[in-house]
């Protein structure tokens, strides 16, 4: 995207002598800009001083900033390495093989379907 010819400072000075009663097409003719430009500016600025858009730039520069170390950050988790689950052990022996089904109908089946009821 091309780059303004004017600083935001300029366009914020411009759409103030706007809300100061000066016709905006004399405002675009002496600024050299057409009045969609004017009108795309108003929206973007809104009723900023130059003050304002100072701390504006601030912030935008802030942001870009900020959104550059989540990238940096997301880079870094994507190239470590993952780490295995730990394993639990299988019972061969214990309370836990002892205790047979845990609800009525149940018998000690196992497999794929080892959930379902019989047909007794």
């Amino acid at each position: 995207m091309r780059r303004s010819l004017h600083t935001d400072e300029e366009i914020a000075f411009l759409l103030n002598e706007a809300t100061g009663g000066i016709p905006i097409a004399e405002i675009c003719a002496s600024a050299h800009v057409s009045l969609g430009t004017f009108y795309r500016w108003r929206r973007r600025l809104g009723g900023l001083k130059p003050a304002g858009v100072a701390r504006l730039d601030q912030v935008e520069r802030e942001n870009a900033s900020l959104r550059a170390e989540v990238q940096r950050l997301r880079a870094a988790l994507l190239v470590q390495p993952l780490r295995p689950k730990p394993q639990r052990p299988v019972p061969t022996e214990g309370p836990a093989l002892a205790q047979g089904p845990r609800h009525r109908g149940a018998q000690a089946c196992v497999g794929r379907f080892a959930f379902g009821r019989s047909a007794n």
